[in-house]
């Protein structure tokens, strides 16, 4: 059964389903449209996201479509244009105001239809025939870091599709995946700023009664305040769709029906309060969820190192902008996994990226065990490409790669007296940016007590070799401005949690001197919140 069902949607693929089409209008004219409507449907049911040939190329040539729509269309302006001139070689001697009206009515017609007929056919055939100059393609262009440098549309489409066809879920026609919103358009989720639904019923009078139509439409907001939007068919997938949606972006603005009008009306001071304000809600979000990872002993998936430089929360955007840097600058980073990825061709630990000449990277695959390795010169875009599937531990296809020893040297340790007795330290800056380091010094715990205090870090977090001693602190807010600093302290056996307000000058003394003994929860400044941390 399910080789025949691909089977029956091989059947109309693209580019035969088109001649199959021509074929239909050449033969039938006018009439071909129900049997070419029909002939997509099956296809459909067959294929219902366009799988087959990849989610953003089918949508693209479902724009064919518009083709025949628009011949009808030119047709009917050419018929109120040519109602028109005959109109007007008339004798015009007994018209009234009726027939002046008529060949208005025709005028008017003529010039819309045929400029809405000529806006389609341009449309539909750029979309269909040429994806790369689409309205998806731009939309998906015009996201990225380096729209200037943006791959060919293969590579584009080939970003949505295997975001999709991984992660995604689907609501009617619209795939929402970890980082893409494929509707109309394609909208990068990270970029979201406002989920609208629109549910309304519209009523219209005709001579026959009164007619009732619903408009159902999913409209997003991004933050260069440029709205998508896409139609669907069932209240109830649209309500889905917002709602999961809103859990992956929590702090974006929800409305329904006219307030994403209001929402796109803001003025300039007041999109930046509300970006402001976003950007706070995240770094917050973000602070908890690095917490809890820290006090569950979880760990982030993948490792950023840029020379002593070490971050564990790595995104697609992380890696153009290191690659742009290790090309302007020379150098290199490595992306390395919380755990080794596993395949036919053996176990890689790291995958390194190092500049080797003007336009080239060298990429070097380290194994897990051994000193063979895998390396390859590629282009800036390959290296983009295989260093963002990496991120989402895909190893690439080692066709073309060669052998290549790799040792690595012991690290260096730093002079006792430089070293303060520490174990990890945990950066988040205003922007929700994460950073943790294993090695580092008494000046680094020092460079992290001023960003507090100058407004460069949200959170600050220090766990000390034994495991249990631990300080973080918290920037305040608009309601608050005073710092949370939360510590523990030992208690015979038991270890005592504690909390306490003060200032971001005193909040910064506390956590240079905690991990020496100097500075230990007591007093009635500090409350006891021992009950709450064991629940977390």
């Amino acid at each position: 059964m399910a080789e025949e069902k691909k089977n029956g949607a091989g059947l109309l693929r693209w580019p035969w389903n088109i001649v199959i089409y021509i074929l239909l209008v050449l033969t039938l004219w006018i009439f071909a449209i129900p049997v070419i409507w029909a002939l997509q449907k099956a296809q459909k049911q067959n294929d219902p996201h366009g799988a087959a040939e990849g989610y953003c190329l089918s949508r693209t040539r479902k724009r064919v479509a518009w083709i025949f729509w628009s011949v009808l269309v030119l047709l009917l302006g050419v018929c109120a244009a040519a109602g028109f001139f005959i109109g007007i070689q008339q004798d015009q001697a007994y018209w009234d105001a009726e027939d002046y009206g008529t060949l208005i009515v025709c005028a008017v017609a003529a010039v819309l239809l045929l400029a809405g007929g000529i806006y389609m056919m341009v449309t539909a055939v750029r979309d269909v025939f040429f994806p790369g100059k689409s309205r998806l393609a731009q939309s998906i262009r015009s996201q990225l870091p380096y729209p200037e440098e943006a791959p060919p549309v293969e590579e584009l489409f080939a970003m949505v599709d295997q975001d999709l066809e991984q992660n995604g879920r689907w609501f009617d026609a619209v795939g929402i995946g970890n980082e893409w919103v494929l509707g109309e358009v394609a909208t990068k989720i990270e970029r979201i700023r406002g989920i609208f639904t629109v549910d309304e019923i519209h009523q219209h009078s005709t001579q026959n009664g009164t007619r009732t139509s619903r408009t159902l439409e999913l409209v997003l907001v991004d933050d260069r305040w440029q709205k998508a939007v896409t139609d669907f068919k069932k209240p109830d997938d649209l309500q889905a769709a917002a709602d999961y949606l809103a859990l992956r972006v929590p702090e974006a603005k929800r409305g329904r029906n006219g307030q994403q009008h209001d929402f796109m009306a803001m003025k300039e001071h007041e999109r930046e309060e509300f970006e402001r304000d976003f950007q706070q809600k995240q770094s917050l979000r973000a602070s908890e969820q690095i917490q809890k990872e820290t006090l569950t002993g979880g760990v982030q998936d993948m490792i950023l190192q840029v020379g002593e430089e070490v971050t564990s929360r790595v995104s697609a955007a992380d890696i153009e902008e290191q690659l742009r840097l290790c090309m302007a600058n020379g150098g290199g980073f490595t992306l390395t996994p919380t755990r080794p990825t596993e395949t036919e061709a053996g176990s890689f630990k790291a995958m390194r990226a190092t500049k080797a000449g003007a336009d080239v990277v060298e990429l070097l695959l380290e194994p897990a065990a051994g000193t063979q390795g895998q390396a390859k010169i590629c282009n800036v875009r390959e290296a983009r490409e295989i260093l963002t599937g990496w991120l989402r531990r895909q190893v690439p296809a080692l066709t073309g790669w060669q052998p290549r020893q790799v040792y690595t040297p012991a690290p260096k340790a730093a002079p006792q007296e430089e070293r303060a007795p520490m174990q990890r330290l945990l950066l988040i800056s205003t922007s929700g940016a994460a950073e943790r380091h294993m090695n580092f010094t008494q000046e680094d715990i020092r460079l992290a007590a001023n960003g507090i205090v100058d407004g460069s870090y949200q959170q600050v977090e220090h766990v000390l070799p034994s495991g249990y001693m631990w300080i973080q602190v918290k920037a305040g807010d608009k309601q608050d401005a005073r710092c949370t600093v939360e510590a523990t302290r030992p208690e015979g056996s038991e270890l005592k949690f504690y909390s306490a307000k003060m200032t971001a000058r005193q909040a910064a003394e506390w956590f240079i001197k905690y991990p020496y003994g100097e500075y230990l929860p007591h007093g009635a400044d500090w409350k006891d919140i021992t009950k709450q941390a064991n629940k977390k």
